[in-house]
């Protein structure tokens, strides 16, 4: 806020001076050339606003008001941040009492939900790092990742500029779901990054970190900053190649709802709801009938210092209710390093191998494990190859005969 209290002393003390220019009459040039700065500054402002939003969601016509046609900048869905629902019943574990063998017997491998106090109460992060003004003296020019074009590149705005948006009663503060930055290259970043990785540690029941074997630039993408403010987020989905989440509220307040595994996908990410914002308002209430014939959701409104601990395989969308900054990672430990491996061996064979190798060398009861899997999948694969190919030279032989 120090910063803030000198630029509206200086604009006090400019005015000063404007008034008694006036007084001997008229305003002086310096006065034209500052407000013609900014004219210029409001104006780029804007046309950056403009051409990110286009980038980012080409469906949504700014000139036809698509941005707030829903009306949820006054929906208290959307924005209430004591609301409750019917299903708060998210198991709550003290960090400071909880062992690392407890936390991953009790709650990993029994892929239970969880909200996690007091492990992120001494990061420099909580104690002002991370506030509007520490963030806009350090990274006023970066270019955070606020979301995707068509084509899968990312949409990238100045903080400086995003940081207003998030704040302006015309843009951030009345679009329904507004830009929402999600970015992990500024954690990564040896120049910029680098100090923002001092700013939080990693809680020491995450710290198995299976997936650092497979190198840093091979691996996946797993840690994010993120900020935003009330109804940006992140819509219904499941985390990546079977890994876990944790996310660390620094700022702000969440609200997060889950759905078990055993969901189906259709019943809770319907065609056409394509934002958090709309998924609480259409999805939701449906979620709350008498008649809603599956598993019931788990509810909780994230406070500032609370982590939610979010299993593989879990359905989860996530709501800001006001301006909130927060870091997130997915991660593999021994709890769910049998689907880990298995999704990244289909989809991302060649790290697969590297990180076996290394496996074998710092884990080799997990490599083990992993062998097994190997074997097994080969082995259906020998018991299917012959059948397919007795099947086809039978089809063969038929269509021979046939044809003579």
């Amino acid at each position: 806020m120090c910063r803030y209290q000198q630029q509206q002393e200086e604009e006090e003390e400019e005015g000063k001076r404007t008034c008694q220019v006036s007084k001997c009459g008229g305003a002086s040039s310096h006065d034209r050339q500052r407000k013609k700065k900014k004219k210029i500054k409001r104006n780029t402002y804007q046309r950056v606003v403009r051409k990110v939003k286009r980038k980012a969601r080409s469906e949504l016509r700014i000139s036809k008001g698509d941005w707030t046609r829903h009306g949820y900048g006054q929906s208290p869905i959307t924005c209430d941040v004591d609301c409750k629902g019917p299903h708060d019943s998210m198991h709550v574990v003290d960090g400071k009492r909880v062992s690392f063998a407890e936390f991953s017997h009790g709650i990993e491998k029994k892929g239970l939900p969880c909200l996690i106090k007091n492990v992120c109460d001494h990061w420099p992060a909580m104690n002002g790092t991370w506030s509007d003004a520490a963030l806009l003296q350090r990274y006023k020019d970066y270019s955070f990742k606020v979301g995707s074009d068509d084509d899968g590149y990312p949409v990238r705005m100045k903080f400086h500029h995003f940081l207003k948006y998030a704040h302006d009663p015309e843009q951030g503060l009345r679009d329904d779901s507004p830009l929402y930055i999600f970015d992990g290259s500024v954690l990564s970043d040896a120049k910029d990054g680098g100090c923002m990785m001092k700013d939080y540690t990693v809680p020491f029941i995450f710290s198995e970190d299976l997936l650092r074997l497979a190198g840093e630039d091979k691996r996946p993408p797993w840690r994010w900053f993120c900020a935003g403010g009330a109804r940006s987020g992140t819509n219904i989905h499941v985390d990546p190649l079977g890994t876990s989440a944790w996310n660390a509220l620094v700022r702000g307040h969440k609200r997060w709802v889950l759905f078990s595994p055993e969901t189906p996908r259709d019943a809770i990410k319907p065609k056409g709801v394509d934002s958090a914002a709309r998924w609480f308002d259409v999805v939701w209430p449906q979620t709350l009938k008498k008649d809603w014939r599956y598993p019931r959701p788990i509810h909780v409104i994230q406070q500032p210092g609370d982590t939610v601990y979010v299993p593989n395989g879990w359905w989860h969308v996530v709501l800001n209710l006001d301006f909130t900054v927060a870091v997130t990672h997915n991660f593999c430990s021994s709890a769910n390093f049998r689907k880990v491996f298995m999704h990244c061996r289909i989809s991302r064979p060649k790290m697969t191998r590297y990180w076996l190798k290394h496996l074998r060398l710092e884990r080799p009861d997990l490599a083990e494990s992993a062998q097994y899997i190997i074997d097994e999948d080969e082995r259906c694969d020998s018991i299917s190859s012959p059948s397919s190919s007795s099947s086809s030279s039978s089809d063969s032989s038929s269509s021979s005969s046939l044809s003579t």
